[in-house]
């Protein structure tokens, strides 16, 4: 490679085939006959690839960095890009051409978005209350971002109840905030009532959040927010708000990993002197996530070995305490794949890998093409699902936060957590879903009016 900040042919070829399939996406829903269309699943998954796998990289590569914790990992990359575009190729395949099922069997064909707000401030009291019994009044600085780290030093550090084996549960029920406050937000839409509590309840969210310093909460916050702002008024999104929406995005997301400390809120005082290039540089960071990727898939398996079923084993294991079960499985199998691409695993602490890094750690390629297919099945039964029952609000909800969750799945490649997480943010909306849901009499095939999908629309291919 003579200048490595060049992309060679190889490399070359797998950017612009990824572009060319994210274009041939973006191309088919925008032609669409229909405004939802725009919000297909696969639509979202493009938006996660373009910041983790081309955006970030690409900037990497304008400003000579290819290397991560003092690793050069430029001939690595692209094994990075290789393996994204088999997993996008193959997620299309698995949405177009394997059949899924329609779901029409149950729906809520009204509902009172006065029941929404309700629900909504359900989960976010239910949420609230079980991190505060183990957080304690610490939760009091922490609704503060910019004051935590003063307010915890000056007493507001004292740690709750023991729970003992439970105590997990109980911090990860924080990510509650996410589905009530979604509700309440959609709910306002709807009838511009509760404006105080949907300002409080964000607030609040906003707030615990950043103080606990793990971006990709207000990203399922945000997300959601926006594109239910569209899909409510039934109206394609613009691309200029999307674009300015993204932009501020990254630059909120540098910002807190420049200021950031977790679980201390953010410390403003480390701006000093930063300039917006460096903000820009912080943002982009989170794609660093990629050169790891990248730098697993080059060792497996002549450095490190397949692992085989161990992300299933440790997924199904992952929601016992480890004290009722000290020999469960657990994330060792990512840890010494990373410690190999990083020469030990005190380097490699806190580093992550994509999910398609995952599946090729499985088996390889044959992996990564099989998982890379049922996830792209598994988004066609999420679309065949909303495409019945886009005009409801609360389903609009529930396929929204499920679509935006998708920036975990893809992120952060360790299945057990991805479904931990999942359990607490996006489950229980299901839930709620599948207990006031009715069967009624005849629901309409997905292809006649008024829904959108026709031989031409949003749902076919």
């Amino acid at each position: 490679m003579n200048d490595p900040s060049q992309l060679t042919v190889l490399e070359g070829f797998l950017v612009g085939g990824l572009i060319s399939l994210m274009g041939w996406e973006a191309f088919r829903a925008w032609s669409s006959r229909h405004w939802v269309a725009l919000f297909r699943p696969t639509l979202i998954v493009a938006a996660i690839l373009i910041y983790y796998c081309l955006l970030g990289p690409l900037w990497g590569l304008s400003q000579g960095v290819w290397g991560d914790r003092g690793i050069n990992l430029r001939e690595a990359m692209v094994w990075g890009w290789g393996g994204a575009f088999v997993f996008y190729l193959s997620v299309l395949i698995g949405f177009y051409e394997l059949p899924a099922p329609a779901f029409r069997s149950r729906i809520i064909p009204v509902i009172d978005p006065e029941r929404l707000y309700r629900l909504g401030q359900g989960l976010c009291w239910l949420g609230l209350v079980m991190f505060t019994l183990v957080s304690g009044i610490k939760v009091l600085a922490l609704l503060n971002p910019l004051a935590a780290r003063q307010l915890i030093e000056g007493g507001l550090d004292d740690r709750g109840v023991d729970v003992g084996a439970l105590a997990n549960y109980f911090v990860y029920a924080v990510n509650f905030l996410i589905p009530g406050t979604t509700l309440i937000w959609v709910s306002w839409l709807i009838s511009r009532r509760h404006s105080t509590g949907l300002l409080l309840w964000t607030l609040a969210a906003v707030g615990i959040y950043t103080s606990l310093g793990f971006r990709y909460r207000l990203v399922l916050i945000a997300v959601p927010f926006l594109l239910l702002w569209y899909i409510v008024r039934q109206r394609r999104p613009r691309l200029v708000t999307i674009s300015v929406a993204a932009a501020l995005l990254i630059v909120v997301s540098g910002v807190i990993g420049l200021t950031r400390q977790y679980s201390r809120g953010l410390d403003l005082s480390s701006l000093d002197d930063i300039t917006a290039d460096e903000v820009i540089e912080a943002g982009l960071h989170e794609s660093s996530v990629f050169l790891t990727t990248s730098g697993v898939m080059q060792v497996t398996p002549g450095r490190y070995p397949h692992v085989g079923a161990k992300p299933f084993i440790a997924a199904l294991l992952f929601p016992i305490p480890r004290i009722l079960y000290p020999e469960k499985a657990s994330a060792d199998y990512l840890v010494n794949a990373t410690a190999v691409v990083y020469g030990g695993k005190v380097r490699a602490s806190g580093s992550a890998i994509l999910n398609y890094g995952e599946y090729f750690l499985i088996a390889g390629w044959p992996s990564l093409v099989a998982m890379s297919l049922l996830f792209g099945w598994l988004l066609r039964c999420l679309w065949n699902w909303f495409l019945v029952r886009y005009q409801e609000p609360f389903a609009q909800v529930v396929y929204v936060l499920t679509a935006s969750y998708l920036y975990v799945v893809v992120s952060r490649g360790y299945l057990p957590q991805v479904l931990m997480l999942f359990v607490f943010s996006v489950a229980p909306l299901f839930w709620l879903y599948g207990r006031l849901a009715r069967p009624i009499a005849s629901v309409p095939p997905a292809g006649s009016s008024p829904q959108p999908a026709s031989a031409s629309g949003p749902g076919r291919p």
